[in-house]
């Protein structure tokens, strides 16, 4: 008899659904947006088109487990053939060089997502403001954060420096995803 309840209680536990799940991004509907400002009178925008990235949300908690990114540098996108053109060359982001960038959570809390950066082989260590909002199976992840481009050595040489292009930019997450 007690082995009849100990093996119904494994059952009841393995038959419980889990609720931390794997989510898959839905590419379409999901943006990788940046914005600096430029000359000190105006902002440019600017997205990465490829891109992926692995979510593990639990529903339970409302907290994620892990949260991975990776971005193709080469998909660049500012509007203008020939800035994206200077941006993928070797004096800035060398694409050639290092093709990705790539994010990886380190800790969750309070809706604030704590994580290593990488961009260029430079290793910083950030945190993205994050709110979720779990529609059932689909999650949306809104994260942002503000960097300088400096600490990742995109930068190049020129006598304005900072007067052309500001060194910090804000980094901003529109990801949806759908549980697997």
């Amino acid at each position: 008899m007690k082995k009849l309840l100990t093996i119904s209680t494994i059952v009841a536990f393995l038959s419980l659904p889990v609720l931390a799940a794997p989510y898959a991004l839905d590419k379409a509907k999901s943006k990788v947006d940046f914005q600096i400002n430029h000359l000190k009178l105006s902002v440019v925008h600017g997205n990465f088109d490829k891109f992926e990235a692995i979510i593990d949300y639990d529903t339970a908690s409302n907290k994620l487990n892990v949260f991975e990114g990776k971005v193709e540098v080469s998909s660049i996108d500012t509007a203008n053939t020939k800035r994206d053109e200077h941006l993928r060359a070797e004096d800035i982001f060398n694409v050639k060089k290092y093709p990705n960038m790539t994010f990886k959570m380190t800790k969750f809390e309070n809706g604030k997502i704590y994580g290593d950066l990488t961009i260029k082989g430079v290793t910083k260590a950030i945190t993205l403001d994050s709110t979720m909002k779990n529609k059932g199976n689909v999650l949306e992840v809104l994260a942002n954060t503000k960097v300088k481009r400096s600490d990742f050595n995109v930068v190049w040489e020129s006598n304005l420096k900072d007067s052309l292009v500001s060194d910090e930019l804000e980094i901003k997450l529109t990801l949806t995803a759908m549980s697997k």
